[in-house]
C-alpha cells in the first residue's frame, strides 16, 4: 500500500466537508483508494476504492476489526491515464460521491458519531494534483 495523502481534521470531517480529489491514475493502474478515518479504534468510516481491473468501485466501512457488508457501484467513469475530479461530500446521513460532477452513488453513514472521523487518505495507484478539503454551506 502505497500513502499518497494524508490530512487531518482534528474537528470531524462531517457532516457538512467536503473533499475534491484532482488527479490521473497511471497507465498501469489497478486500484487506488480514498479512506475517511475515525480518530480512534482504526475504524475506516468509508473506503471508497474504484478497481480498474474489475471496471467497478467498492466501497465498505472496517469497524470492529472486520469489514462490513460491501457497496459496488456498477457506474465505472474513470479511465487509465486520463484526468478526473472526484467530490466526496458528506451530510448527516450519507457520503455522497460525484466523479467530475456526475454523482455516482452515496453511501449512508455506518459510523455514529461523525465527530470522529478526523483523517482523510489517498492510497495507491494514483497520481494526484490537488486536494481540497472545504467546508459546505447549507442551504
Amino acid at each position: 500500500m502505497t500513502l499518497r495523502f494524508e490530512a487531518s481534521c482534528p474537528d470531524g470531517l462531517c457532516p457538512g466537508w467536503s473533499i475534491i480529489l484532482k488527479g490521473e491514475t497511471p497507465a498501469e493502474a489497478s486500484k487506488f483508494e480514498i479512506n475517511f478515518l475515525c480518530d480512534r479504534d482504526d475504524k475506516i468510516a468509508f473506503h471508497f476504492n474504484p478497481r480498474f481491473t474489475e471496471s467497478d468501485i467498492i466501497c465498505n466501512s472496517y469497524m470492529a476489526n472486520h469489514w462490513g457488508q460491501e457497496e459496488r457501484c456498477s457506474s465505472f467513469p474513470l479511465g487509465k491515464e486520463e484526468p478526473f475530479q472526484i467530490e466526496i461530500y458528506s451530510d448527516s446521513d450519507n457520503f455522497h460521491v460525484y466523479i467530475d460532477e456526475t454523482k455516482v452513488m452515496q453511501y449512508k453513514h455506518r459510523v455514529e458519531d461523525l465527530k470522529t472521523v478526523t483523517k482523510v487518505q489517498v492510497v495507491n495507484d494514483v497520481n494526484i494534483s490537488s486536494l481540497e478539503i472545504a467546508k459546505k454551506h447549507f442551504y
